[in-house]
């Protein structure tokens, strides 16, 4: 069987992976910024201003992530009117919530291969977990209309 040609500006290892020269990567990142997407634009909203002086709450989460905020939404759900707090050192998903690339999955043990290594006696719950918990978070947007 024949080998098939490296990829331009690539060539091949024995595991088959294209490398790239230095030369190659450094000219597509050129233009790159560190920079998130989400965060980086003209109409990103401003950071609300530092919480200052004394507060009464209901409840506090600490953390404006994904998880902060899903929290925050479904105890406002389950009783409205609850005084909730959502405290965050740097800006409303700053951190992995704003580095994920836009996607949404259902694994709770980041893939299922390390849930096997890991966790093997209980894959079942936690897929069926993770598969409620995406659900209920697909539902949730749609009952807020939120496009996303």
């Amino acid at each position: 069987m024949d080998t098939p040609p490296p990829a331009m500006g690539a060539d091949r290892t024995a595991s088959s992976a294209p490398r790239v020269s230095p030369a190659r990567a450094h000219e597509a990142l050129r233009h790159a910024a560190p920079a998130v997407f989400w965060t980086d634009r003209a109409d990103a909203p401003e950071p609300a201003p530092a919480l200052r002086g004394d507060h009464q709450a209901d409840l506090v989460i600490i953390g404006g992530g994904f998880t902060g905020l899903w929290a925050a939404v479904q105890a406002a759900e389950e009783q409205p009117g609850r005084r909730i707090v959502v405290l965050e050192a740097e800006t409303v998903g700053f951190g992995a919530s704003s580095r994920n690339g836009g996607f949404c999955a259902a694994s709770l043990t980041h893939g299922l291969m390390n849930g096997l290594n890991h966790w093997p006696d209980e894959i079942d719950v936690l897929e069926k977990m993770g598969d409620d918990n995406l659900d209920e978070i697909e539902a949730t947007l749609a009952r807020h209309g939120s496009d996303v």
